[in-house]
């Protein structure tokens, strides 16, 4: 899988990004058979619906709708922390909910035939398709604008920022910095992280290393390949005289 191949000379980052692109182009097919199916249940309503047998159709359903959803949950279960996985199974999902739309529109025209209602009966199934594309077409618009999210190196979730600002919140307090500025941008599986901020004069380019080996042995048990970029400069001697209380001579 090119998301998994080491930087190379061609590629010094690696192709992390190739994760966000085929979730983006995943969502996209998705929507492009949602919109397919919408459009041809559309032009069966107009043409006066479908007419074929309900009792052929519902066993298909059922083993399509229950293979659909068992091996998507399947999936979720194997892999927890791959994003090209939790696309892959959501479109199963998808396809094994609509295939439930469909048994329940079966199953209504099963006990609509014969009845008053009888004139319905061709309608109901393209009907059931066009209100599942429409209910679950939320799904794959959030996978595509994710993904031109992420490729424009946008903010990723607060899920994903909230165990790194917690750990450098800590460092923080620990080692006595100034309030940092941090920059957090997330591609894939790989997650840059920035930090800027001052440390007191006397502080040794030894205890900085200590800083920057304990952050990055905090943000490893994140399930990311966390690329870390600390910048500690001295604290300017006159901000440093005031943080201590000592008077800040003028020349």
């Amino acid at each position: 899988m090119l998301a998994c191949r080491k930087p190379s000379r061609l590629f010094p980052y690696g192709q992390q990004s190739t994760t966000p692109l085929v979730i983006g182009i995943q969502g996209f097919v998705i929507l492009a058979t949602l919109g397919y199916a919408a459009v041809e249940s559309a032009i069966t309503i107009r043409n006066g619906g479908s007419h074929f047998s309900p009792l052929v159709a519902i066993p298909y359903g059922v083993i399509a709708a229950i293979g659909s959803i068992a091996f998507a949950f399947w999936l979720r279960r194997k892999v927890k922390h791959s994003e090209l996985i939790q696309a892959e199974s959501t479109a199963w999902l998808i396809g094994g909910l609509r295939g439930v739309g469909m048994i329940v529109g079966f199953a209504v025209m099963l006990l609509l035939d014969g009845s008053s209602w009888d004139a319905a009966v061709p309608f109901i199934d393209p009907a059931m398709v066009l209100l599942t594309c429409i209910i679950f077409i939320r799904q794959p618009l959030k996978m595509v604008s994710s993904t031109v999210h992420e490729l424009l190196e946008g903010a990723p979730s607060p899920a994903v920022q909230s165990p790194v600002l917690e750990v450098i919140a800590t460092v923080q307090k620990e080692f006595n910095l100034t309030e940092p500025i941090i920059r957090i941008n997330k591609v894939g599986s790989k997650l840059y992280v920035e930090i800027d901020a001052y440390v007191a004069p006397e502080v040794t380019v030894a205890e900085e290393h200590g800083i920057r080996t304990v952050l990055e042995q905090r943000l490893k048990v994140l399930p990311y390949q966390v690329w870390l970029n600390l910048d500690l400069p001295p604290l300017p001697q006159s901000s440093a005289r005031a943080s201590s209380g000592e008077p800040i001579r003028s020349s």
